[in-house]
């Protein structure tokens, strides 16, 4: 197995490190995405203000006895929200959170964009050359903190957030032009009614237009039910598993990459379907080696 799996910490059924690293060792994950307002309980942290040193420590204390890296520290809140108290509150949240990273030794802080309405709803602005600048400008202060600290930011993009597309996440890229800023790459994201027969394009897209700057990769399935997309767990949609893992592979052997919204009692068979995948692509892998 050349991929590096693991899972996405608050979707374990029980939020408590004790619960957490007994799912990593008994599937063998070496690694969790792992989003502190979302795990932990709202008394100890509700917001990025409550981090400090000590906190900090105590939580890559655990994580290192338990072996496992933190893949990407989530930060999801909205980068772009209409209201500007309510983004630079946001803004200033990221900044924790790259300086936070250092301390937790993870690989990187991700997020997605937000949207233009709050708190992260769909809006049809969010597909507006407005709403790009909003991200690019955004982007552009949270990498030049990443920058000053040494610390790696990375966005994701999705169908529903002004990054609703691979030129969209180039032109991102181009516009803020940092060295710490990468991108965090769910193919479910960029699945719609209209495309998901397109996988292969826009895998294929998204290797030429930026494929080095992915960091990292989540692991998710979708489906369609009375007309609307719905996450599924991984291998029980219409993701083309193989062909997705075979692209993994090839571009960043070794990565990291977490199922996402995948409970407990679907993990077997996720596992099942993935490593499936994985051995079919390693084989084609040292066939041309």
């Amino acid at each position: 197995m050349s991929i590096n799996i693991g899972i996405r910490a608050h979707d374990v059924s029980e939020h408590t490190f004790k619960h957490l690293f007994s799912v990593t060792a008994n599937y063998g994950f070496n690694n969790v995405q792992f989003a502190p307002f979302k795990f932990l309980p709202k008394e100890l942290i509700a917001n990025s203000s409550r981090y400090s040193p000590g906190l900090l420590n105590d939580i890559d204390q655990k994580f290192r006895h338990a072996g496992v890296r933190i893949s990407v520290l989530g930060n999801y809140v909205n980068m772009i929200d209409y209201e500007n108290s309510i983004r630079n509150k946001n803004l200033q949240s990221y900044y924790d959170s790259l300086v936070a990273e250092r301390f937790l030794h993870a690989a990187v802080v991700g997020s997605e964009t937000g949207s233009i309405l709050s708190p992260n709803g769909y809006s049809p602005h969010n597909f507006t050359n407005t709403a790009l600048l909003r991200v690019i400008d955004s982007v552009k202060q949270i990498t030049k903190t990443a920058e000053k600290l040494g610390a790696l930011f990375a966005i994701e993009p999705g169908i529903n957030h002004p990054l609703y597309d691979n030129y969209a996440v180039r032109r991102v890229l181009d516009a803020v032009n940092s060295p710490n800023l990468f991108v965090i790459f769910d193919l479910a994201n960029l699945i719609s009614k209209n495309n998901y027969k397109d996988q292969d394009t826009i895998l294929t897209e998204a290797a030429r237009l930026y494929g080095s700057r992915i960091c990292t990769f989540h692991l998710k399935d979708v489906d369609f039910m009375d007309g609307k997309k719905v996450t599924v767990p991984f291998g029980s949609g219409i993701i083309d598993v193989e062909r997705y893992i075979d692209f993994i592979n090839k571009l960043k052997p070794y990565t990291f990459a977490t199922f996402e919204a995948t409970k407990e009692n679907d993990l077997d068979n996720a596992i099942s379907v993935f490593r499936k995948a994985d051995k079919q692509a390693t084989t084609r892998i040292k066939a041309l080696q």
